[in-house]
């Protein structure tokens, strides 16, 4: 029996417009972050939430393009620079949740907002959940962040499920059919997770 081996092909996960399914379950987050003017956000701070694989990243990819912002990771050495004036136009900050539970982390995070805040710099922070249940231990920033609009993406619906699927395949490079994506949609968990997880399987099955 000959051996069949998984060729590794990259995979190349688009993070363009083109490649975002507006729906149902994201119409909030679209217009905040794409249809409303960072200067109209009640607080210079917004928050995006939302379950793994809801499209999180892609819409904060698209929002700093948008309005050219710098995407940052915890701890960034960037805060004099902002006090300063020197600093990006917006900021964005993905996985903000993580920071809990780390004393210097959100220390820094709460230098961040003030200093965004004194010069007006909008900045975006996504996250799994809405700030109260990330477990910060600093009741400062809690109390800043509890004050910001707080965007949720929801679970994908039917027609976000089959653009999903569509998007995934793509991104790994197979050819799958109409009717593959439409038997599947209807058959899969109504959570992003599990349809990549879906995706990941036949595509090392294939």
């Amino acid at each position: 029996m000959t051996k069949q081996f998984h060729l590794p092909l990259p995979l190349r996960e688009s993070m363009e417009a083109e490649d975002f399914f507006p729906a149902a379950s994201n119409e909030d987050a679209v217009r905040w972050l794409l249809q409303t003017n960072c200067a109209d956000w009640p607080s210079h701070a917004l928050i995006l939430w939302g379950p793994e694989g809801a499209g999180k990243t892609h819409l904060l990819s698209m929002w700093v393009r948008a309005v050219q912002a710098s995407i940052i990771e915890p701890g960034e050495d960037i805060i004099d620079d902002i006090v300063d004036g020197k600093g990006a136009a917006a900021y964005a900050l993905d996985d903000a949740h993580l920071i809990a539970g780390d004393a210097e982390k959100e220390e820094w995070l709460q230098h961040l907002y003030n200093a965004t805040k004194a010069n007006n710099t909008p900045l975006l922070l996504a996250a799994k959940n809405p700030p109260l249940s990330w477990g910060l231990k600093l009741p400062d920033i809690t109390t800043r962040l509890k004050s910001c609009e707080a965007v949720e993406l929801k679970e994908p619906d039917d027609a976000l499920i089959h653009g999903l699927l569509l998007k995934l395949f793509q991104d790994r490079q197979l050819l799958v059919g109409e009717g593959v994506v439409a038997y599947m949609a209807p058959r899969l968990e109504r959570t992003g997770t599990a349809i990549r997880s879906a995706v990941e399987r036949l595509d090392e099955a294939a």
